[in-house]
């Protein structure tokens, strides 16, 4: 009889066990929710003799910055005034660098801009109103613009926990910035 109790106990403890792991991958199946943001590849400007990237000794870096987007820019400090999110440090010795950056849902303008007198660690670990505060740390190199079109620069609209994939940037390190 007590060894008939301790089958059953077992027999129950295995049953809750495989129960659970039919639970967790049933939940695995699912997926995780989806992340809300934009995601592209950098393109920066190669040799054509050498194949080698050309990356500027003036610039110590570069990164991606998304500002709100609004229509009263008027300068290229209004647009530092505004960045809402920055992603990692670029890779500036490849042609094709990738990058992904979370958001919120909204209307963003999308750029590049190197970095110049002040170290990568010192921009990236530092919050993103802060780079309001030193527009001459920054050079814009480059803005997202729909490919073929005419205008210098398009909005990119995030939906709710939607991934806007694409948005690619070229370099270009004259850029004039349209405002």
């Amino acid at each position: 009889m007590r060894n008939q109790r301790y089958h059953y106990q077992i027999i129950t403890a295995i049953c809750i066990l495989w129960m659970a792991l039919v639970w967790g991958f049933q939940r695995c199946e699912e997926g995780l929710d989806p992340v809300a943001g934009i995601e592209g590849i950098v393109h920066f400007p190669v040799d054509l003799v050498s194949g080698v990237v050309m990356f500027p000794d003036s610039l110590k870096g570069a990164v991606v910055v998304v500002a709100e987007f609004r229509t009263d820019y008027s300068s290229v400090d209004s647009f530092f005034a505004h960045i809402v999110a920055y992603g990692s440090a670029l890779d500036t010795t490849v042609a094709e660098a990738p990058y992904y950056i979370q958001l919120p849902s909204g209307f963003y303008l999308v750029g590049v801009v190197g970095i110049k007198n002040i170290s990568l660690a010192q921009i990236l670990f530092t919050p993103a109103d802060s780079l309001a505060l030193h527009p001459d740390y920054f050079q814009p190199i480059g803005l997202y613009k729909i490919p073929g079109g005419s205008l210098p620069m398009a909005s990119v609209r995030v939906g709710e926990e939607e991934l806007v994939s694409d948005i690619n940037i070229d370099v270009d390190y004259d850029l004039e910035l349209p405002f």
